[in-house]
């Protein structure tokens, strides 16, 4: 007969403790990405007007107006940079949480992307965090917004891919 061993709160290694990011830390940090990829975006609208043989636009009138525009007119320039550049964002958010847990904004802030067992999450995982992505948008980024509301302060993409923003340790 085996006798077994006593398990006592002394010899159970103390759980780790996580604490989630909040709205406006993780929008500081999404604003730091968008940053980075400002110029890549320019870049590729500059290539996109090139090979589709069309004037390049002035300086002043850059802006998220220009994009609406001519999404609005049904332009096949804005509709390929339209493209390029959500594919270019996606591939982003994927890669730095899929090799990282965290991207260069969330780095800087101190966060990191976990999964409920408290580690980086997989590449199936990560990948169903960067498609919610596209849920969480075309909601009128109310899966965005939802962190501000929910009590574990998840985003709608967070509930899809079953993980977590927390602060980084």
């Amino acid at each position: 007969m085996v006798d077994a061993l006593p398990t006592s709160a002394a010899t159970l290694p103390e759980p780790a403790r996580y604490y989630v990011a909040g709205f406006w830390r993780r929008a500081a940090a999404a604003a730091v990405d968008l940053l980075l990829l400002c110029p890549v975006f320019a870049l590729l609208g500059t290539l996109v007007s090139l090979v589709f043989d069309r004037p390049l636009p002035r300086l002043r009138e850059i802006g998220p107006d220009l994009l609406v525009s001519a999404l609005v007119e049904g332009s096949l320039v804005g509709e390929a940079l339209l493209l390029l550049c959500s594919s270019l964002l996606l591939l982003y958010f994927f890669v730095f949480h899929a090799l990282r847990g965290q991207t260069p904004g969330k780095r800087l802030l101190g966060l990191a992307v976990i999964d409920i067992y408290g580690e980086r999450p997989g590449l199936a995982r990560t990948l169903l965090r960067t498609a919610g992505y596209v849920v969480s948008a075309a909601l009128f980024s109310l899966g965005f917004f939802w962190i501000g509301f929910d009590r574990e302060k998840r985003a709608l993409h967070d509930w899809l891919a079953g993980t977590y923003v927390v602060l980084a340790r």
